[in-house]
């Protein structure tokens, strides 16, 4: 029996899936063995989830200096820290807009 590439046992897996036929019967009619057929499915589909998953990126936060927001509202202007907590200024918002 011919040793085939991952290449080749994807082609074959897409024909079964294509042909309509039980994975016994497709297995049967291309001479194929049943529990190796399903190996070589498993072993490819977790090879696909694996190229799927994306490396995690590591990601840091930028040191708040002396930088501010400004908000602008009319002839009025606001300047907060970055860091002002976001409940306090929406709460703020609904004051002024009332």
């Amino acid at each position: 029996m011919a040793r085939r590439s991952s290449q080749e046992w994807q082609s074959i897996i897409e024909q079964q899936e294509a042909s309509g036929l039980s994975v016994a019967d497709f297995c049967k009619q291309q001479q194929l063995d049943f529990k190796y057929f399903h190996t070589r499915k498993r072993s490819l589909l977790k090879r696909l989830q694996r190229e799927q998953i994306r490396p995690f990126i590591k990601v840091g936060t930028l040191p708040i200096s002396n930088t501010v927001m400004e908000l602008q509202v009319g002839g009025a202007r606001l300047s907060l820290p970055l860091n002002c907590e976001p409940l306090w200024l929406a709460q703020l918002l609904k004051a002024v807009a009332a």
